[in-house]
């Protein structure tokens, strides 16, 4: 008989071992449709048994007296069961030959046989794997298991089990030497709670039932999961005996149940325990209290049903897998308390559709290490439809003691979003109960019950009020998050959305952060790509009530139009692994900027990072085609300690909406308490564009996830605390002489200027200047020019010479200049007065800051000698006359 032939006698029979007689009942089930049947005949007279001998039952066989088989030696009745099937019961019996003789004993000399008590007789036979014990080895113990059918209607308690030895002097040549008798009372279930030592594959074994838990299932069933412990006390390993169990209900209704995946395989080493998790799915309506665990053993190469115990079940433990909303669930793996949480949940509606994304916690809070089952995790819906997540973060997932895992769960649902209606569910993994033939087919049972349902907690989801602070609590502490501003801010290639996050450590002990990344969401439409977060703070740790700051940053068309605008704070697990922290979500209206007016100034940061800032002058340089927006930007640093500002960013933006990228020159050094920092901007604009009413868009240059610093070379890839400050183009009065000109941060005169007429086709200029800074500050490269233009009067014709400041000009008192122009319109000159203009030129563009008119100085020029005749030409004249 091959496994399916049994498993389908196994199902199609009704076990029961009664707790009070020892009888041991099967009834037929129908066809193949796997709901058992009781037999009522039976039932009635086990509970009519049961009645009677409540008050006396006994379950040892200890008491019933040993037979002597030889003066010194002696058998044991040590076992009896019986098996009720369709063609009658299987009686299995087992005894057990004690040798103390100083001999062999010869089990061929002696056997047994069975009679009722009315004189009924019946052939045992040894099972198979006793078949081969021959002797009885002086000092030793051999136990010989006998099997026999016999009538439906027969009690053990009306069998004698006889002990026959040959004896040649009989007519029949045997001798009875002895008898057992099961007593009325006997009853051959373990209590609950006790050990029954059984023999497996000829190995003793310990056998007890650790528990019994039923967990909540669907279509009006219950899932069973019984645990059971084998200890092998024997000498050898016990190896993948073919035993079935069976659970048995106190209304006769008979269950099979199939180990689970990590009991499929029985390997139990000598003197080694191992516990089994047996399951089964059983209709809700029926009783479990008085229930029995039956064990039954395959033997033969047919494979024949022998009884082999029967276990009283204690009371069942109801399981509540049901969790409420940010509440730990405790599952026991292996033995130790691994507790889950669902942490979190967010939904992003869709049309007629969601995605929820969740995560789920897992700790061992055991103290060995375990294995995470590799459970199937799925959303399920009131009516019952399930929506599977899929997940690798449960293969060969293990966690040491105290070790976490925080896993990101993601599934679509089709509904409103309403997560009141939608529950999580972890099913154990799937338990197939399958024939040697690896047929998986409708015969073959499957088992998975749950292991947890959790409420799917409130959104972590802020409103449409930015600064309102949203308080987390997880494995890392509790934190009140809040995003503090919100801006879009022109780049080159489109717009720049920069949200600065501020976390606070919300317990009352110092607490780390995780490694944080950035994630947006525009509408439904999740941003991939570049998006960076930078931390204001290197340092990870946060006392009680600390606060710090981070930036989330990411690039968007010019021309998007958001309606709603969400910013996820990500946990960085592994490499290619993160997991959501917190989603603050907007309505997706930008905060206008900070706007600050002329002659205003703007303090930002606090303590240690205080900085005032504010627009000194902004001119315009007017060229051909475009003119040049050109702003002086002053940073103070109002801290006691040097630092302030990395580098800058800025934008010009006039009235219209235009944006212009500008051009900032910023000295390297950080500027020391109390002193300033000029950071220059300019930027080309068409002559058209109207000037009067620009802006300055002023940010904190950001490049490489980090504040670009005067000490690094990085460009600035985004900026971020950007501020708008009104420029007002100031316009010039040209000076009437060139004395105290204003070239922040530095003032020129120019003294004593002489253009010295030669006399020739030159003139030598030299002139005396002062150059003077007002205050002590850095500034970035200076590229200005000035531009020394000469106009000669009558001639109209300009000669200029241009000056590099900090170049060509030293600072200081009475510096000298010297330079010489030669053109032909100064030969022979003897006079006259010529125009000396001062012009500021930055990027090839000028405008006018003094001019004056001297007069030639001519105390260089050589006298001129009085014309002389030739004397021979006076005196040939006078000769010829």
């Amino acid at each position: 008989m091959d496994h399916k032939k049994v498993m389908m006698t196994l199902l199609s029979s009704m076990l029961f071992i009664s707790s009070s007689g020892g009888i041991v009942s099967a009834a037929s089930t129908s066809g193949d449709s796997g709901k058992p049947t009781t037999n009522s005949a039976n039932s009635n007279t086990t509970q009519k048994d049961q009645t009677s001998a409540t008050k006396e039952v006994v379950h040892t066989l200890a008491n019933v007296p040993a037979v002597k088989v030889t003066a010194r030696s002696t058998v044991h009745l040590t076992d009896v069961n019986i098996l009720a099937q369709d063609d009658g019961n299987t009686v299995t019996y087992t005894l057990s030959y004690k040798n103390n003789d100083s001999k062999p004993m010869m089990m061929l000399d002696y056997w047994s046989k069975v009679k009722t008590k009315g004189g009924t007789s019946f052939s045992p036979k040894l099972i198979a794997k006793d078949q081969e014990k021959k002797t009885v080895s002086p000092g030793s113990t051999v136990e010989l298991t006998y099997v026999m059918k016999v009538g439906r209607e027969v009690k053990l308690s009306d069998l004698n089990f006889l002990i026959v030895k040959w004896d040649f002097s009989k007519p029949n040549y045997e001798s009875t030497l002895g008898k057992f008798n099961v007593p009325s009372s006997y009853s051959i279930t373990t209590p609950a709670g006790k050990t029954k030592t059984v023999r497996l594959s000829d190995s003793a074994v310990k056998v007890k039932v650790s528990g019994i838990k039923v967990y909540p299932g669907e279509d009006k069933k219950r899932y069973v999961k019984v645990g059971v412990n084998l200890n092998n006390i024997s000498y050898k390993l016990l190896d993948n005996p073919n035993i079935k169990w069976i659970l048995r209900t106190p209304g006769g209704m008979n269950y099979p149940l199939t180990l689970d995946k990590d009991s499929a395989s029985i390997s139990i080493q000598a003197q080694a325990n191992k516990t089994l998790s047996l399951l089964a799915s059983l209709p809700t309506a029926g009783k479990l209290e008085r229930s029995e665990l039956l064990l039954v053993e395959e033997q033969g190469e047919e494979k024949t049903a022998l009884p082999v115990a029967a276990l009283q079940l204690p009371e069942a433990s109801q399981t509540n897998v049901n969790t409420e909303a940010n509440q730990p669930n405790i599952i026991s793996i292996d033995g130790q308390p691994v507790s889950t949480l669902l942490e979190s949940a967010r939904t992003r509606v869709e049309d007629e559709e969601y995605d929820l994304t969740m995560q789920w916690v897992i700790k061992n809070q055991g103290k060995k290490e375990v294995k995470i089952p590799k459970y199937g995790l799925d959303i399920r819906t009131e009516d019952g439809v399930a929506y599977p997540i899929e997940t690798k973060a449960l293969d060969d997932l293990k966690l040491k003691p105290g070790a976490t895992k925080t896993i990101k769960l993601i599934s679509t649902i089709q509904g409103d979003g309403d997560t009141s209606k939608i529950k999580f569910y972890v099913m154990t993994p799937t338990t197939k109960d399958e024939n040697k033939e690896g047929d998986t087919g409708s015969n073959g049972l499957e088992f998975s019950y749950p292991v947890g349902i959790y409420t799917i907690p409130d959104s972590v989801i802020t409103g449409d009020g930015l600064t309102t602070e949203t308080v987390i609590k997880n494995g890392k502490g509790t934190f009140g998050v809040s995003v503090g501003s919100l801006q879009r801010l022109p780049w080159t290639d489109g717009d720049i959305i920069a949200a600065k996050v501020t976390i606070r450590n919300a317990s009352n002990k110092t607490v780390q952060l995780p490694e944080l990344e950035a994630m947006f969401t525009i509408d439904s439409a999740r941003i991939d790509g570049d998006t960076k977060l930078i931390r204001a703070q290197g340092g990870k740790l946060l006392g009680s009530g600390m606060v710090t700051e981070a930036y989330l940053i990411t690039k968007i068309p010019s021309e998007l139009n958001m309606s709603r605008l969400e910013v996820t704070l990500l946990e960085k697990v592994s490499e290619q692994e993160t997991n959501d922290w917190i989603t603050l979500s907007t309505s997706g209206l930008i905060q206008p900027l900070s706007y600050v007016g002329a002659g205003k100034t703007f303090t930002q940061g606090t303590g240690e990072k205080e900085t005032e800032l504010g627009v000194r002058r902004t001119y315009i340089y007017p060229g051909t085609s475009s003119n040049i927006v050109y702003t002086e930007f002053e940073m103070t640093n109002k801290s006691l300690r040097q630092g302030g500002l990395g580098k800058l960013v800025g934008y010009y933006k006039t009235a219209d909406g235009q944006y212009y990228k500008a051009t900032a020159k910023q000295a390297d050094r950080a500027p020391g308490p109390g002193q300033k920092s000029v950071v220059t901007f300019w930027a080309k604009v068409p002559r058209g564009v109207t000037s009067s009413d620009m802006r300055l868009i002023v940010g904190e240059g950001i490049a490489d996830n980090k504040f670009v610093t005067g000490e690094g070379e990085a460009t600035a890839t985004a900026y971020v605390n950007a501020m708008s400050f009104e420029i007002q183009p100031s316009s010039l009065t040209v000076k009437s002489t060139l004395s105290n000109i204003d070239l922040y941060p530095y003032t020129f005169t120019g003294n004593n200027i002489r253009a010295y007429l030669t006399g020739g086709a030159s003139v030598q200029i030299e002139m005396s200047y002062t150059l003077t800074q007002e205050e002590d500050m850095d500034i970035g490269e200076n590229e200005h020019k000035l531009i020394l233009e000469m106009t000669h009067n009558s001639a109209g014709k300009t000669f200029a010479k241009e000056f590099s400041l900090e170049g060509d000009l030293k600072p200081g008192l009475n510096q000298s200049l010297s330079w010489s122009i030669d053109d032909e319109i100064f030969n022979k000159l003897r006079g006259g007065s010529y125009k000396m203009a001062l012009y500021d030129q930055f990027q090839g563009n000028r405008i006018k800051l003094a001019e004056q008119i001297y007069s030639y100085d001519v105390s260089r020029v050589p006298e001129e000698e009085p014309e002389r005749f030739p004397e021979n030409t006076v005196d040939n004249n006078s000769q010829n006359n």
